[in-house]
């Protein structure tokens, strides 16, 4: 016994199958695609399909610049307020004038036949020891 006349049952049929389609590509298009600036997920090793490997991605070499031999200023150490000064890392101190005057934390330093030291490019100067002098000062005249 059939309760719909035949054309009305293939119809129901019909309208029964692509509810059913539309209902299940909603669902696929509902689902939020990975964009182009977000990274694919990776799979853990034992998750790949067999026969399939994923070597990890080597990271990228950093680019170290070396330092070089002779820099305009230093980042804790403040230039000179007097003379045209660069910093020399070998010394740890500024090299004032192209000269044998030297200069840090507030202090110009200079040999003669000892270390003297002023707070001033034109003194006065006054005699110092070698421990209160910088270590790459002390290294060059001993």
């Amino acid at each position: 016994m059939n309760e719909f006349p035949p054309g009305r049952q293939s119809r129901l049929f019909r309208l029964a199958g692509v509810l059913g389609m539309a209902l299940l590509l909603g669902a696929c298009a509902g689902r939020n695609a990975p964009s182009d600036d977000q990274p694919l997920p990776r799979l853990p090793q034992e998750q790949l399909p067999s026969g399939t490997t994923q070597a990890p991605a080597p990271p990228p070499a950093p680019k170290v610049p070396a330092p070089p031999a002779v820099m305009k200023t230093h980042p804790r150490y403040a230039p000179p307020p007097q003379g045209d000064a660069f910093w020399d890392p070998r010394l740890g101190v500024y090299v004032v004038d192209n000269k044998e005057l030297y200069y840090r934390e507030r202090l110009y330093y200079r040999w003669d036949q000892g270390w003297y030291c002023a707070g001033r490019i034109d003194g006065p100067w006054e005699s110092v020891d070698g421990p209160s002098v910088p270590p790459g000062l002390r290294s060059r005249h001993p």
